[in-house]
């Protein structure tokens, strides 16, 4: 049986990119997408976080090329109310009580925030850790696929431990076609979810009671909630970066969409979905 846990989705900065690139029926308009994160609070395993969103390490790793390429063409903001170090203080959270990092997956708005959090543990997906690692010295190709590897801590290797070695244990049966996770603390409470498709190795991450609602975080299985729902892939060229493989990533968009229109009462949430967010923290 699962325990309740607590959750917050905090904004890490954010990226200016055209809305039709997340949603082909969106406007040809530039909007803001939010690099968020979820704030988790255990009853026995403390705080935890769901990605860290962009950090200053952002900037300093982009300042020379090719990396300065990467943030000339996502232009970055973060505001310093938004840096995820200055949230958690003004809660009452040091980086010490951090105790577990969960990585959705290797890309550098997602792991920006990694070495703000010495005593983390962190937990992903092996083909995803292994892909990240292999890319150590191979700055353009890096920075072609989004990645920057020197975000990563450099004890990294020694700190992260595998969600596939994690016990496997059944989804719901209304969570279909998402039948199995990883049973990331072994008592049910957060479940990570293969999410294949975006990376060699997303990692979502389902929570069965998040304060009395089920809760789906889908880092980048897809961008936009009322795009997803009404089964609008986003455009051409950011369905050819988002997918490590494309049949997968549509495989997954389609799943998820089906899950949306099928269960309302599950919250779904990418980390880039402003709707989605708004809407979440209207309901509670």
């Amino acid at each position: 049986m699962s325990r309740t846990v607590s959750l917050n989705i905090l904004r890490a900065g954010w990226c200016r990119h055209l809305e039709c690139m997340a949603d082909r029926g969106g406007r040809w308009a530039k909007t803001e997408f939010p690099a968020l994160c979820g704030l988790i609070r255990h009853p026995e395993e403390g705080w935890l976080l769901y990605d860290t969103g962009y950090s200053e390490h952002f900037f300093q790793a982009t300042q020379a090329l090719p990396e300065r390429l990467f943030r000339q063409a996502v232009p970055v903001e973060l505001p310093v109310q938004e840096r995820l170090h200055a949230q958690l203080q003004a809660l009452g959270i040091t980086p010490d009580d951090i105790r577990t990092v969960i990585i959705s997956h290797f890309h550098s708005d997602h792991i920006a925030g990694l070495r703000d959090f010495p005593k983390a543990s962190f937990i992903a997906l092996d083909a995803d850790r292994r892909h990240i690692e292999s890319l150590r010295g191979r700055r353009w190709r890096a920075t072609l696929g989004g990645h920057l590897p020197t975000l990563l801590p450099d004890d990294f290797g020694a700190r992260v431990r595998l969600a596939d070695a994690c016990r496997r244990c059944d989804l719901p049966a209304w969570m279909q076609p998402f039948d199995q996770g990883f049973d990331l603390l072994g008592d049910g409470s957060l479940v990570g979810v293969p999410l294949p498709g975006h990376s060699e190795g997303q990692l979502g991450l389902f929570i069965p009671d998040a304060q009395g609602r089920p809760v789906f975080l889908v880092a980048d299985a897809c961008w936009s909630v009322p795009a997803c729902r009404a089964g609008r892939l986003p455009a051409p060229p950011a369905l050819w970066f988002a997918g490590h493989d494309a049949g997968q990533y549509r495989q997954t968009y389609a799943g998820l969409g089906a899950l949306i229109r099928n269960e309302p009462a599950v919250a779904v949430l990418p980390s880039h979905c402003t709707q989605a967010w708004e809407a979440f923290e209207d309901e509670r």
